[in-house]
């Protein structure tokens, strides 16, 4: 019996197949209403994420000195009304350091890996913010509309980074961001199937077509996030986005809870001191 579609429920067909983490035979399969194509039981994924971050990811910190300055424009020009953002899928921490330094009242989350970079202002999965981020996070899911419906009842905005199907590509290829050799990208979406995650989650969708967009209540202007594909004009687009650091706000906090002898706030095996 062939799968359904994971975003819309509607018929799919076979798209190719190719040879996952140098081992695994995987069928990918691509939606014929929404275009969403998705790997069909990835029952490797527990190796896959035998390291939360493949080594193969040399672009993490340039990827997210380029999502703290288009997520600071965004918060400047568009969503001025965003006190308090979880980091869904928050990895090492790195983005929500760099959102806190330039004075934003960011929370780290992840099922999965450490906090290195962030410890101490872990959030509440189970909270309520006013945004939520979820960057290089949706390509993972071998559940989508679970996590993505997580993710609206945490906040009414939702923003999101991930590298769109392009629709010249009617046939399993070469495109970099299958990433066979990870094993780690298991779904790759389309505008209209993520314009159905949004429909879904009763929000609407935008997009610059390519790796950015925003599910929210009401449309962000797609000139802005089409300047955002370009990390210099994301630089400075970001400028009124900045504000003063939390750093020093930070350590002193930290090292408070040390003076009074509380446990550091995090070990870095993620467990709870």
């Amino acid at each position: 019996m062939n799968p359904a579609c994971k975003i819309c429920g509607a018929a799919t067909a076979h798209f190719g197949r190719q040879v996952v983490l140098g081992r695994f035979q995987a069928e990918y399969r691509r939606c014929g209403t929404c275009g969403y194509v998705f790997v069909v039981d990835p029952h490797w994924l527990e190796l896959a994420y035998s390291t939360a971050i493949s080594a193969l990811d040399t672009g993490i910190v340039t990827r997210n000195r380029w999502l703290a300055d288009a997520t600071c424009a965004l918060l400047g020009l568009s969503l001025r009304d965003v006190r308090r953002t979880l980091d869904f899928g928050g990895g090492s921490g790195l983005l929500v350091r760099l959102m806190r330094d330039r004075g934003h009242d960011f929370r780290w989350y992840d099922a999965y890996s450490p906090n290195l970079l962030a410890r101490g202002f872990e959030g509440d999965p189970a909270g309520r913010y006013d945004m939520v981020t979820a960057f290089e996070l949706v390509e993972h899911l071998p559940d989508p509309m679970a996590t993505f419906e997580q993710l609206r009842s945490l906040a009414p905005v939702v923003v999101i980074s991930t590298e769109l199907l392009p629709p010249t590509r009617q046939v399993l290829d070469d495109w970099w961001y299958y990433a066979p050799e990870s094993g780690q990208h298991i779904g790759f979406f389309t505008h209209a199937s993520l314009a159905t995650v949004a429909e879904r989650l009763g929000l609407r969708l935008s997009s610059n077509g390519c790796n950015l967009h925003v599910l929210a209540p009401r449309t962000v202007s797609p000139v802005l996030l089409n300047a955002l594909r370009k990390p210099a004009r994301a630089r400075w687009l970001a400028r009124p986005g900045i504000g003063k650091s939390l750093a020093h706000r930070d350590a002193a906090w930290l090292q408070s809870r040390l003076q009074a002898g509380q446990p550091e706030p995090e070990r870095l095996d993620g467990d709870r001191s």
